[in-house]
């Protein structure tokens, strides 16, 4: 059976498949679709089915997600991922803040002081609950996107960072505890957009680590001039512990943007536990921390740890063959092709015609 003579059901896949590939380059996509067209001709040469054939080659973006796994590129569920995952990072810091300011906003930066008792200068204790729920609206504008249809979901990711980072700026002091909202919902609005064009690659976590180690590089410095004094248990805190996060997070290493995370939200926890007179400056600080770990996190491959993968992941030429990469030149890899027949498939082993 000739190309030109293939069954509709196959054509049908065929253009399944064309439409999956529509974000790798014509000329490569072109290539992978002749490929399975030719085997399925094969196939059908050799006497299967159209049905069976196309079982056996599986769903067309399955198939797809193979190629890009083979070609290096980028996955294409793999950015909406990201963007989900931040996402509902920014709903539930939207929802810790809301809580922050409900209930432990009155003890350290009243928002209209008024003639009360210190207790009852809340939201929550002034104005009641119906009233302090109006906080959760930040957070609800955070999961939005959640919600939205795919063709908008990216704008509204972007619509809601502005609009976060409006009330933040406008809101006084009480602005000051959104600011983490803003960060992460920033990150959820860009890093999904960076991974669908794979920007970054090695300088985004060379970057990233830097950021996470500066404080402990600073401290490190104070100390050794003599500006702060620390102890064993602050130098382990305040000095090792960003750097040796930096320096995961340099190499890729999932752990260390989980672990800058987690310290960025219980630095926040902190902040408002112990109020005291640097109690914006930790709660930015942990934000910062909390906003590019997740983001970080969501972005990272779980390959990235290894950084020959993560070089030929990231689309770098230089790099080594790695496991499951084509040998061939640098830059050019092998088309996917259908997995051969198996002994099951005695049919489909042998030869066309």
């Amino acid at each position: 059976m000739s190309d030109d003579g293939l069954p509709e059901a196959a054509w049908a896949y065929l253009r399944a498949l064309d439409a999956e590939l529509s974000d790798v380059p014509s000329g490569t996509a072109e290539e992978i679709v002749a490929d399975v067209r030719a085997h399925i001709a094969d196939a059908l040469d050799s006497g299967r089915s159209a049905d069976e054939v196309l079982a056996g080659l599986g769903a067309a973006p399955d198939v797809a997600r193979q190629a890009r796994e083979e070609l290096g590129l980028p996955d294409q569920d793999r950015p909406e991922r990201v963007g989900r995952t931040l996402s509902l990072v920014a709903s539930a810091v939207g929802v810790l803040i809301a809580v922050c300011v409900s209930f432990l906003l009155p003890s350290t930066v009243p928002v209209e002081p008024i003639q009360a008792d210190a207790g009852e200068q809340g939201v929550l204790g002034r104005l009641g609950p119906g009233i302090a729920l109006l906080t959760l609206l930040p957070a609800l504008v955070a999961a939005a996107p959640l919600v939205a249809p795919a063709r908008v979901r990216a704008g509204s990711r972007l619509a809601g960072a502005i609009a976060l980072t409006m009330f933040a700026c406008a809101a006084g002091e009480t602005g000051l505890y959104y600011l983490p909202l803003a960060l992460v919902a920033w990150a959820a609005a860009f890093v999904p957009w960076a991974v669908r064009r794979g920007a970054g690659g090695r300088w985004w976590h060379v970057l990233a680590g830097g950021i996470v180690a500066m404080p402990g590089v600073l401290v490190a410095v104070a100390s050794a001039g003599g500006s702060v004094g620390v102890g064993w248990v602050g130098a382990a805190l305040w000095i090792a512990g960003p750097v040796a996060a930096g320096a995961l997070c340099a190499y890729g290493f999932r752990a260390g943007y989980a672990v800058t995370a987690l310290a960025g939200a219980l630095v926040m926890i902190l902040a408002m536990a112990e109020r005291g007179f640097l109690f914006a400056a930790f709660w930015l600080f942990g934000g910062l921390y909390l906003a590019l770990g997740a983001a970080g996190y969501a972005a990272a491959r779980p390959a990235d740890g290894d950084p020959a993968t993560a070089r030929a992941a990231d689309g770098d030429p230089t790099s080594p063959p790695v496991d499951g990469d084509p040998a061939g030149a640098p830059g050019a890899p092998a088309r996917p092709r259908p997995e051969p027949a198996t002994e099951a498939d005695p049919e489909a082993a042998a030869p066309a015609g």
